[in-house]
């Protein structure tokens, strides 16, 4: 199970369980000038001052998030590794379930391009620390989400992956998306 192999692994990273619909939102840019920093959040409603990224959870499925921080990974030195915003998982996770990890990028169209290459990078870095650790098994459905929440023009296509690497990625069940939402099929899927 994928819950019980992260607190093996990675017992600072904070499990928090949902059974509805979230949205995940990065505050960081917005308030970096003011007094009371913010950084990811996960909401249950909406929030009304920031676009978000939206996980459809009609099924009521019961979904495990972890927020990564600047300290989520680091390397021998303790200094901070490239990482993605979180990770999302069916609590009760079996072998063949989903995970996913998701960037979020609030850049301006004209910055897409270069913002999108640089969260599929901090996806697949974090997936391959939870790979490393054996978190994540060979049937695990893996989604590389990136998000870019100012954008409507879903799915992103301005990215650097061609057809033919997204293909051999999914052939080794990784997906990589560029969206603002996903909806939960049910533990061993997600429409995307």
């Amino acid at each position: 199970m994928i819950t019980t192999k992260i607190k093996e692994e990675f017992p600072e990273h904070e499990i928090r369980n949902f059974e509805q619909s979230i949205y995940i939102s990065d505050y960081s840019h917005q308030t970096k000038e003011e007094s009371v920093k913010r950084s990811v959040e996960i909401h249950t409603k909406k929030p009304a001052d920031i676009e978000s990224f939206f996980l459809q959870n009609d099924q009521l499925l019961n979904i495990g998030t972890i927020i990564f921080d600047k300290s989520s990974f680091t390397d021998v030195e303790g200094k901070s590794l490239s990482q993605c915003e979180c990770v999302v998982f069916p609590s009760q996770a079996k072998d063949s379930s989903w995970i996913m990890f998701l960037e979020l990028k609030y850049c301006e169209f004209k910055n897409a391009v270069k913002n999108s290459n640089k969260a599929i990078n901090q996806v697949r870095n974090t997936y391959k620390y939870y790979k490393d650790k054996g978190v994540i098994g060979n049937r695990h459905l893996v989604y590389l989400i990136f998000s870019l929440p100012k954008q409507n023009n879903t799915p992103f296509k301005n990215f650097s992956l061609t057809q033919s690497k997204l293909t051999k990625l999914r052939s080794k069940n990784i997906i990589i998306k560029g969206i603002n939402s996903a909806k939960v099929k049910d533990q061993y899927f997600l429409d995307v």
